[in-house]
């Protein structure tokens, strides 16, 4: 009887190990994790949250603005993508 036991402990450990192994596969099957763009999820940045993002204070960040990459929203108006700006910064 002590040999069933056993037995029965080790294909009950199996069966387990498995049943995990299974459910964990449909788990990230269910949900892939994908990596997204900031940019696509949160838009332009306006010049302050670009001088922030940046970390410089505003008034330098005017200075340098007309160098950085930007987009025209308006004619006076300009916004600014994270990656282009961490491109900009890499070059530097």
């Amino acid at each position: 009887m002590h040999e069933a036991t056993t037995l029965e402990e080790l294909i009950a450990e199996r069966v387990a190990q498995e049943a995990t192994r299974i459910a964990e596969k449909r788990i990230k099957e269910m949900f892939r994790v994908t990596e997204f763009d900031p940019d696509e999820v949160l838009g332009f940045m306006s010049s302050e949250e670009a001088a922030e993002f940046l970390g410089l204070p505003y008034s330098s960040f005017r200075e340098i603005a007309p160098n950085l990459p930007r987009h025209a929203i308006t004619p006076a108006r300009f916004g600014y993508l994270r990656r282009e700006l961490l491109a900009w910064g890499k070059e530097r």
